[in-house]
């Protein structure tokens, strides 16, 4: 009786937050998708997602659509197809006989397995850089998963680790809240961006602004309330394909 109270109250807490949001600005949100292409396919793939995407999720347009690949992880050699709109833009995807007629016949046809579907939320109050990293070619993204009630000491954490950024000025970070709640699912995505493997191994400076602004010893202190607050993370390094 008790797991069920909180996951009642979970849902009402999720259900209220959204509502909040039709006052303000909507949120940004992203779906995305694993596919893994049939063996000697992926070139049909990705051009079969390119001539889907311009024809239904272009760029500017509600539910627009890009691709990306994974280059190191557990799913490397996975593709992520990624939608971004709102909630309103979900309701008006396209679903009709033309959409999905030309998906199977340009992408579902190198498709060898799909993976799982995920749905994410911008949060712009912890990120930054997005302007630079819409230039980026590469990212690496972490895949959070909190301990239970948690949330708020992360974002607490992660809004320290934004002004350092804001500051530092030459790197993109963006956060991501998962909007679907489900047993094995990540809480938060973390994404940095970057043009080249090289840059990898450039000093951001990251902790020294970091303590210009929190004060000598405050990266440690970070670090032990990550730990505190963090269960694990997964991480993956993938490519932009195509334009966008």
């Amino acid at each position: 009786m008790k797991n069920y109270i909180m996951c009642v109250l979970a849902g009402f807490l999720c259900f209220t937050s959204v509502n909040a949001q039709e006052d303000s600005e909507p949120k940004s949100l992203y779906e995305t998708m694993y596919m893994i292409p049939k063996p000697g396919m992926n070139k049909q793939f990705e051009e079969g997602v390119a001539a889907h995407n311009q024809k239904f999720h272009a760029s500017g347009n509600d539910n627009q659509s890009m691709l990306r690949r994974v280059e190191y992880g557990n799913k490397a050699g996975w593709y992520v197809w990624v939608m971004n709109g709102t909630y309103a833009s979900l309701d008006n995807r396209p679903n009709d006989d033309a959409h999905s007629s030309d998906w199977e016949d340009k992408v579902g046809e190198y498709v060898e397995e799909y993976g799982t579907v995920d749905l994410w939320s911008l949060n712009k109050e912890l990120s930054s850089g997005m302007d630079k990293f819409r230039n980026q070619k590469r990212y690496e993204v972490w895949a959070v998963y909190l301990k239970p009630w948690e949330g708020y000491r992360f974002d607490e954490s992660m809004k320290k680790i934004q002004k350092a950024f804001e500051k530092m000025g030459n790197r993109s970070m963006l956060v991501f809240d998962s909007e679907v709640s489900r047993k094995g699912g990540a809480d938060v995505g973390l994404v940095w961006g970057y043009d080249k493997f090289a840059d990898m191994e450039n000093d951001s400076k990251l902790v020294d602004t970091y303590e210009e602004i929190n004060g000598k010893g405050s990266w440690r202190l970070f670090l032990e309330e990550w730990r505190d607050v963090v269960e694990d993370i997964d991480m993956e390094h993938r490519v932009k394909v195509g334009d966008m």
